[in-house]
């Protein structure tokens, strides 16, 4: 989207209805609003640099979970390690419907069902997808956002 036209009221007003809509989609809950609040006294540039770092952590995780799974003997220990940092880091930064997910994912785990795991893990995979686009575009708006009012210091 292009946001030369808006000014940054009308851009913050976007970036607000955009999370209002994601909560609204049940994707995020208050705990990504509050993770956006938090800007405003870790720095402009806390939001911005969050979001990046989630979900490349996030599509790490995942794929170490699906190499996992595909061995001959499933490593059910460390399945559990890494979906209790999946499910931790959506956690913390409000992503409820991936934190569901692992919870799906960690009773597999706890009755060693692979197939029930490949169930989760794709489950884990969908939500993830879900999310990377909206999330994606909520950066480049609070880019701009965070651009603009650098620029008028």
């Amino acid at each position: 989207m292009d946001y030369k036209n808006l000014d940054t009221k009308s851009l913050n007003q976007l970036l607000i209805n955009s999370i209002g809509e994601l909560q609204q989609q049940g994707l995020v809950d208050d705990y990504f609003r509050h993770c956006h609040s938090l800007k405003e006294e870790n720095g402009p540039f806390f939001f911005v640099e969050l979001i990046p770092v989630f979900l490349a952590d996030a599509r790490k995780v995942v794929n170490e979970m699906a190499k996992a799974i595909d061995q001959s003997l499933v490593d059910y220990n460390q399945m559990y390690v890494h979906c209790i940092k999946l499910k931790g880091s959506a956690a913390c930064i409000g992503a409820c419907r991936l934190r569901n997910a692992c919870t799906y994912m960690s009773q597999a785990i706890d009755d060693k069902s692979r197939d029930r795991c490949c169930l989760a893990l794709n489950d884990i995979k969908q939500e993830y997808k879900y999310l990377q686009n909206p999330l994606e575009s909520i950066v480049k708006l609070e880019q701009e956002i965070v651009s603009r009012e650098a620029s008028k210091s």
